[in-house]
């Protein structure tokens, strides 16, 4: 069989295929503070079976926020799971029905102290789509004004200011491992940035 002979499947082909798939049973394995995991019992169109543990999240928020000399304002603070303090954008769960506009705005202030008279929705992207339902949407924040709001947890955190390369470069050295904080810094770096 020459290359140019396998079959290909489109996005939209799958897609569909996967859809067909027949959920026969879902239970609820455990309710948390923030979240629900589910088990799936999934039948494909060939009659195998599996079983899927899904984490229902209700998604969160992160902020890119940029001083006045074009410095990312950055969180330092303890992460149990990861049992390290790691170097991240200033982030959120969005609380039931909360529009996260809102919550970026909220965030910003309990995490850093400031809030942004120029804040921009850039996007979004999961976190984990393999088991995390996660969508986190990203946002811009410029012209930080002093504004502190007192929150859960923010006697925890630290603040810390790196130029955009710095932080690239700490990136790569491994230095910054939190995948959201890496997203929006390559983001800001490849895409914004270079359109101002």
């Amino acid at each position: 069989m020459n290359e140019g002979d396998t079959e290909k499947v489109s996005n939209s082909q799958l897609q569909e295929k996967r859809e067909k798939e027949a959920t026969v049973k879902r239970s609820q394995v455990h309710q948390g503070k923030i979240f629900t995991v589910f088990r799936d019992e999934i039948v494909y169109d060939n009659h195998l079976k599996k079983t899927f543990d899904l984490v229902i999240h209700p998604g969160a928020v992160a902020i890119i926020p940029i001083n006045e000399k074009g410095e990312l304002v950055l969180v330092k603070q303890w992460r149990r799971a990861a049992k390290q303090i790691l170097i991240e954008l200033p982030a959120g769960t969005l609380e039931k029905e909360e529009d996260p506009l809102f919550c970026a705005n909220r965030e910003l202030q309990e995490e850093t102290g400031f809030r942004s008279e120029k804040i921009t929705h850039l996007g979004g992207f999961y976190s984990a789509p393999g088991i995390l339902s996660e969508y986190i949407h990203l946002y811009l924040a410029e012209k930080l004004v002093a504004d502190p709001l007192m929150g859960e947890d923010t006697d925890e955190i630290d603040l810390i200011t790196l130029s955009v390369e710095k932080a690239v470069q700490m990136i790569s050295t491994g230095e910054i491992i939190d995948a959201k904080t890496i997203t929006g810094v390559l983001w800001y770096k490849n895409i914004i940035a270079k359109t101002v």
